[in-house]
């Protein structure tokens, strides 16, 4: 049974055959402090043990049955009591005994007879030293368990052996087996990559020499081939201006390399196409500045851009878009790799061309060593020539349009970022020429672009400053010859700059998405002028209203047409949507849905510029739709040419077929109408019957079409 510990009473335990010695121990110890269990023979002893885990042992050497050694032995067999203090009883003259005792594990002896006063000293010094000792194993368990989860090792050097003692762990770090763990300082190059041998030789010799301490990161070759990262680092143990020693330890940091370079990676490459980003790019700008100079070399930058590229995300899926992307990096690396544009020199200390990515569908390509900037022409033929090929990912082929501007320094911008504001200005500026265009920055560029901005800035405030108008064009029906209708076309009428051509601030709308605010404006203007006719007593007349990509995809579109249609009370039969293929062909699946919406609400949906884009016809027979359109540029030299000709014939029959009304526009002269009336087109409209008209105007020319009946022969 455990006896009852007073506070923080070390606890003894004394085993011995003697009666009276124990009670002389249980009653002077207990008055000076501790507390005391008492066994006659050595098993009751060791159960004590083993039960009340004492802070000591006092233990006779002379019993029956088990002799104290005997004891002893079984005692330090249990772990335990590796730190425990056991003190042996014994004769004062018994020098054997003492021997063998000290051999089995022993702390102490005390001689019998026992010097009674001293005895709590002694026992309550050992008490505390080997408290002492339990702590500075446990702080040492602690360091072992931390050096082994850093994979950190420690190592002394002695001058007067030449001898180096490693710690259990450095040995793992080196690679190195147990017995190398007092060895000669030779074993620290065993397994030292052959490249990092020298620099850290010459590293130990200069601290052993002279006592500079060293820090350095080396390779490992281990037995198994595998390569490892460490570090080293020594300082000496000075005695009369003398190393005596050092101290060092060595770390595996391998993983913790491994992930800085992961991290590095990621700041300064593009994780899917593994090129230089756009923060690395610049440090290459930098270094090429430099090149260049030294070489008599010019620089230049072919910023590339992916037209539309957003589009096969939308439709096919980013895994897609992403596998497209890595293609036309390897094509991309291919054109300018292959390229002989210019012969250099050898040996220079730079490649001569670097591709970096600066953003989702944006590269750039540096040249580094052109004599001749016109020589990059030779370089952007080769690329569009890799993009004339589709690209075939699961399944699908998709062909891609490349611009590319071009930008020279120092001319083109002396900064880094300057440089690359320039090249995508000449970008933008190719992509607006059309498909697979280049363009050399040039100082035009920056006015054009001011007045883009400019044109910007006061295209916001057009609605609200009521400078938006709508003119209505007459569609006349060639059966009839009666006008059925109009096309509602916005026009910006600005105080200072005057009346603002649709095709310089439409563009400007869609890419700003302005065109968001403004074909809602035009909607519900259109709507209720239409409306205020009805009312004013003029014929049914249908008013066709052009949707833009942006403002189709807008999220609150069909909310915003049913809320036109009840604000102005205009029945939904009497409004036409007017959308692009292009539009259309964007997510089929997603603009079809779309249109049924639009279509179970009464409005009738048109094609418009049909021909001139890209489209399905399996798709086009299921889209909800009742008119196709023909774009004006096949209209306009019919009937003399001859593919105008079959292409406008073609589109009247593919609508017939399909069921759809079929409208033309840019109708100018008597030839092109006959030709239209003769293959049985519905709709025409264009200048020979009539411009774009303000409201007042277009009032005034229903006015006549209503008195004269007879209409246009």
């Amino acid at each position: 049974m455990s006896i009852a510990r007073q506070g923080s009473r070390p606890l003894i335990l004394t085993i011995d055959d003697d009666d009276m010695t124990c009670l002389m121990l249980k009653e002077i110890l207990s008055c000076e402090g501790f507390d005391v269990l008492t066994a006659t023979d050595a098993q009751t002893g060791l159960d004590m043990f083993l039960e009340h885990h004492p802070n000591l042992i006092l233990l006779d050497v002379m019993m029956p049955d088990m002799d104290g050694f005997t004891c002893l032995e079984s005692l330090r067999a249990i772990p335990e009591t590796r730190l425990l203090p056991i003190v042996m009883l014994t004769g004062i003259d018994d020098v054997k005994s003492i021997h063998r005792c000290f051999g089995l594990g022993a702390t102490d002896f005390i001689a019998k007879p026992i010097n009674w006063p001293t005895l709590p000293y002694r026992l309550n010094y050992m008490i505390r030293a080997s408290g002492a000792l339990k702590e500075l194993d446990h702080n040492e368990a602690v360091l072992r368990n931390a050096q082994k989860i850093a994979h950190l090792g420690n190592w002394d050097w002695e001058r007067c052996t030449d001898y180096i003692t490693w710690s259990e762990e450095a040995l793992k770090v080196l690679d190195l087996a147990p017995k190398y763990s007092y060895s000669p300082r030779l074993s620290l190059f065993k397994t030292v990559h052959p490249a990092n041998l020298q620099r850290l030789q010459q590293a130990l010799e200069l601290c052993m020499k002279q006592g500079h301490a060293f820090s350095l990161e080396i390779r490992l070759v281990h037995a198994d081939k595998t390569v490892h990262v460490a570090h080293i680092q020594g300082e000496a143990e000075m005695q009369q201006e003398r190393v005596e020693k050092i101290h060092g330890t060595v770390q595996d940091i391998t993983e913790r390399r491994r992930i800085e370079d992961q991290v590095h990676h990621l700041s300064y490459y593009d994780p899917l196409t593994s090129l230089p980003n756009r923060t690395l790019f610049k440090t290459i700008f930098n270094q090429s500045i430099g090149h260049c100079a030294r070489n008599g070399l010019c620089l230049a930058g072919l910023f590339v851009g992916i037209d539309r590229f957003k589009r096969i995300n939308e439709t096919l899926g980013a895994t897609v878009g992403d596998r497209v992307l890595q293609l036309f990096t390897e094509r991309l690396a291919h054109a300018v790799r292959n390229s002989d544009y210019i012969a250099v020199t050898r040996n220079l200390e730079k490649p001569a061309t670097t591709v970096s990515r600066l953003g989702d569908s944006e590269f750039i390509v540096m040249l580094n060593s052109i004599r001749d900037t016109r020589d990059s022409i030779k370089v952007v033929k080769r690329i569009f020539k890799e993009m004339e090929s589709a690209f075939e990912v699961e399944g699908n082929e998709i062909h891609l349009v490349a611009n590319i501007g071009i930008a020279v320094y120092p001319e083109d911008g002396e900064d880094v970022d300057t440089f690359i504001k320039n090249g995508e200005f000449a970008m933008n500026h190719a992509r607006e020429q059309g498909q697979n265009s280049h363009r050399f920055f040039s100082k035009d560029l920056h006015i054009a672009a001011f007045h883009k901005l400019s044109l910007e800035n006061r295209l916001r405030h057009a609605i609200e400053r009521n400078e938006l108008v709508l003119h209505y064009q007459p569609k006349v029906n060639l059966q009839s010859n009666k006008t059925i209708g109009m096309e509602a076309l916005v026009r910006w009428q600005h105080p200072e700059l005057g009346l603002v051509p649709p095709d310089q601030f439409i563009p400007i709308a869609e890419e700003s998405g302005l065109i968001v605010p403004i074909g809602a404006w035009v909607l519900d203007t259109a709507c209720r002028q239409l409306r205020t006719w009805q009312l004013a007593g003029m014929p049914p007349l249908t008013v066709a209203v052009n949707v833009s990509a942006v403002q189709f995809r807008h999220k609150d579109f069909l909310l915003h047409i049913r809320e036109v249609l009840d604000s102005t009370g205009l029945a939904s039969p009497y409004l036409k949507l007017e959308l692009t293929e292009s539009t259309l062909m964007m997510g089929v699946h997603e603009a079809m849905a779309i249109l049924q919406e639009i279509r179970t609400l009464g409005i009738r949906i048109s094609i418009d510029d049909f021909g001139t884009g890209y489209s399905s016809l399996s798709y086009l027979k299921k889209l909800p739709i009742s008119e196709l359109k023909i774009d004006q540029s096949f209209v306009r030299d019919i009937p003399h040419d001859e593919d105008d000709n079959m292409i406008t014939s073609a589109i009247i029959a593919l609508a017939k077929s399909l069921s759809l009304e079929v409208v033309a526009e840019g109708v100018e002269n008597q030839q092109q109408l006959d030709f239209l009336r003769q293959h049985d087109c519905d709709t025409v409209q264009g200048y020979f019957f009539s411009r774009p008209l303000a409201p007042e105007q277009f009032s005034q020319f229903m006015f006549k079409d209503i008195n004269n009946q007879e209409g246009v022969t």
